[in-house]
């Protein structure tokens, strides 16, 4: 396997990059890069918040001929905190190990 990306590959990195683009308003983003191998994209760099990182994604996977995308941009804002769980006491966990061991009676 060889280091220099095939003319496939090339044609289907400039295709990605224009979609890319296209998606933000004809401006490919300050600090992404693209990788194509064996038709498979990766995007690298730092982008400003989770939204633009789903969106670069997005678009990277819309050229015909892309088999996956792989997004490894980072984010310069955090992302939003997860949303709280279920409490630890509502009875609402569905974890049968943790039910207390005894008869089981089905109706039929």
């Amino acid at each position: 396997m060889s280091a220099t990306p095939s003319a496939e590959d090339e044609a289907l990195r400039v295709a990605v990059r224009t979609e890319i683009a296209a998606a933000f308003d004809g401006r490919f983003p300050d600090g992404v890069t693209l990788e194509v191998a064996d038709r498979r994209v990766t995007v690298r760099g730092c982008v400003e918040d989770i939204d633009t990182a789903q969106r670069v994604e997005k678009a990277a996977a819309v050229s015909p001929g892309v088999l996956g995308v792989h997004n490894a941009l980072s984010t310069r804002q955090p992302p939003p905190p997860e949303p709280p769980g279920q409490p630890a006491g509502s009875g609402r966990h569905a974890d049968p190990a943790e039910k207390p061991a005894g008869q089981v009676n089905h109706k039929v």
